[in-house]
């Protein structure tokens, strides 16, 4: 496989969502519920982005990095295959050996009642083993990647030594980093990676509260937030907020993106929304877009993404449609 072409390269997790529909109410502990369907799918923050990334940017121009198993039920196959139909590298995947007790595949368990309310439960499974040395044996990846002017996206679904060797990697290759603080496991603190090599980050309200330690509930809280966390090293931020917008903060200062009006015939599905920021606002700064029509254009697929029912990954084509 030819590696010339890759302009972005994505670090994080392999999740398979299996999704249980239909429940009248979320059940308390010790309650059963019951459910009207069953949904078994690709999942995962990062590998989301780089689906997405590549639906925007083509295939052949993303590739990521991560591992998973071959676990003998097959679970491991939906984000693999996912990532490999819509034409991502898939080269940098780390398969290691399946072992029944520790090393299975990351599964994400969903419960969601008939409001959209959920309760998720994830295994992170060999994805919490994901190392500096898997990161190592990518190194083309990085090579290509540095060579065509790209970036690094990164989510904190890595543990924290893998992700501070990430940033680290994409320095010495002189590439953009691009971080999602969210995904971090437990309570762990990611303060430490949010620094001058951070060319973009991307919290939303809560992400950013624990990060500054400001609470952030309406759009004065929001640019202060902001301005915390550009005082804290990245080079821009983007804080973003929901139906409420974002932030777009960098050392010049500060500006409010709008949310446009979502379509009121949409169910409304936040899955994936997040995610589909990142991937717009990154593809628009690849292909040169400064940074507030670009954190415009992301705004605006996010809330394409909403009105949509699952992830179905943004074009270029619905983004030209929707600006019209």
């Amino acid at each position: 496989m030819s590696f010339d072409n890759l302009s972005a390269l994505v670090i994080g997790s392999f999740n398979t969502d299996i999704i249980g529909y239909g429940f009248s109410s979320l059940p308390e502990v010790g309650e059963t519920g019951f459910g009207s369907k069953l949904q078994v799918c690709p999942g995962g923050k990062s590998r989301f982005v780089g689906q997405m990334l590549a639906a925007l940017l083509g295939q052949g121009k993303v590739a990521m990095v991560g591992r998973t198993t071959q676990d003998p039920f097959g679970l491991w196959r939906p984000p693999v295959d996912a990532l490999i139909d819509a034409g991502v590298d898939c080269s940098g995947i780390r398969f290691v050996r399946f072992d029944k007790e520790t090393g299975w595949p990351g599964i994400s368990l969903v419960v969601m009642d008939e409001s959209g309310n959920r309760h998720t439960y994830v295994f992170e499974g060999v994805n919490n083993e994901l190392s500096p040395d898997d990161l190592g044996q990518s190194d083309h990846l990085f090579r290509s990647v540095s060579r065509n002017k790209g970036m690094l996206i990164l989510s904190m679904e890595v543990p924290l030594g893998t992700a501070i060797f990430a940033i680290q990697k994409a320095q010495e290759h002189n590439i953009k980093v691009m971080m999602d603080p969210g995904g971090a496991l437990g309570r762990v603190d990611v303060s430490s990676l949010v620094n001058s090599d951070i060319f973009l980050l991307k919290p939303n309200d809560e992400e950013a509260s624990h990060l500054t330690g400001i609470t952030v509930k309406d759009d004065e809280s929001a640019l202060e937030a902001a301005r915390k966390l550009i005082s804290m090293g990245p080079k821009n931020v983007l804080l973003t907020r929901g139906d409420k917008g974002a932030v777009l903060a960098s050392k010049d200062g500060e500006k409010l993106i709008k949310c446009p009006t979502a379509d009121s015939s949409s169910q409304g599905d936040a899955t994936g929304c997040g995610e589909q920021v990142m991937a717009a606002m990154c593809a628009a700064i690849y292909r040169g877009k400064d940074l507030h029509t670009a954190a415009s254009m992301a705004v605006l697929a996010g809330t394409l993404q909403y009105q949509r029912c699952g992830v179905v990954p943004i074009t270029e084509s619905d983004l030209a449609v929707a600006a019209k």
